[in-house]
């Protein structure tokens, strides 16, 4: 069966009702092609989900997917020191910018979004002591987020870049591989994603011991706002960050 896709053919973009649409979807087990900034995704919110996923990209089984949540998600489930979350709403909340945060739970007691998961959905997006959790940018995934914070079920969403393995990132839905689309349920199409000329994902920064991981789309905004704003975390950790090479 075909997916759906939305806005309809010389129709806008509706934020509140595209995510509405996009969140029962989820909601129903289903998979989602959805807009990041930083690139197309797809989504889901069940096992089931991760194994179409998986089948479209041709992932090998047992590769990690991330959580694309809020930063309520990210405060609620990750263990840092109150400096650390300060960080991390300034970058995310009040500057915008998606950043994808790793940094350790509690395993001992899960927090409840994470306990209702089952053992192998678990397992693919945890690694050892450790979570990541994409804070996005953009109305639409803020609002997607929103209804997800508002589920008395304590929906989660995993996510991965609209592609086929090793095929890089895709900015526009034109540009997604057919096998991938046809995978989906519904398809949210915003046209050309904003950090397209970088050609990369986002920044993935491992906020536990200020190290980042990938020097991603919009780094040089993200290195400056923690220079200028965050210095002493550095100098706490004993860490710098280096300056992009490759851009």
């Amino acid at each position: 069966m075909a997916p759906r896709f939305i806005p309809e053919a010389g129709n806008v973009p509706n934020v509140s009702y595209d995510a509405q649409q996009a969140y029962a979807t989820l909601k129903s087990g289903g998979v989602i092609i959805a807009p990041t900034d930083v690139g197309y995704a797809l989504m889901t919110s069940t096992q089931a989900g991760i194994q179409r996923i998986f089948a479209a990209k041709d992932r090998r089984q047992g590769h990690n997917i991330g959580i694309i949540g809020t930063y309520r998600q990210h405060r609620e489930i990750h263990l840092l020191p109150d400096s650390k979350f300060e960080m991390t709403r300034v970058l995310t909340e009040d500057s915008g910018m998606i950043v994808g945060i790793i940094a350790k739970f509690d395993t001992k007691s899960l927090h409840p979004r994470l306990a209702k998961l089952d053992p192998i959905t678990l397992s693919q997006i945890t690694q050892g002591d450790t979570v990541s959790i994409a804070v996005p940018e953009g109305p639409f995934l803020r609002e997607l987020g929103r209804l997800c914070d508002a589920d008395p079920q304590g929906m989660l969403m995993f996510g991965t870049s609209a592609n086929r393995t090793g095929q890089g990132q895709k900015f526009r839905v034109e540009d997604i591989d057919s096998v991938v689309v046809s995978s989906v349920d519904l398809v949210v199409n915003y046209g050309l994603q904003k950090w397209h000329l970088y050609g990369c994902g986002g920044v993935n920064f491992d906020a536990e011991h200020m190290r980042v991981l990938r020097k991603g789309a919009g780094y040089e905004t993200f290195r400056d706002r923690i220079l200028r704003w965050f210095p002493h975390l550095l100098e706490e950790a004993g860490v710098s960050l280096d300056e992009d090479s490759e851009k």
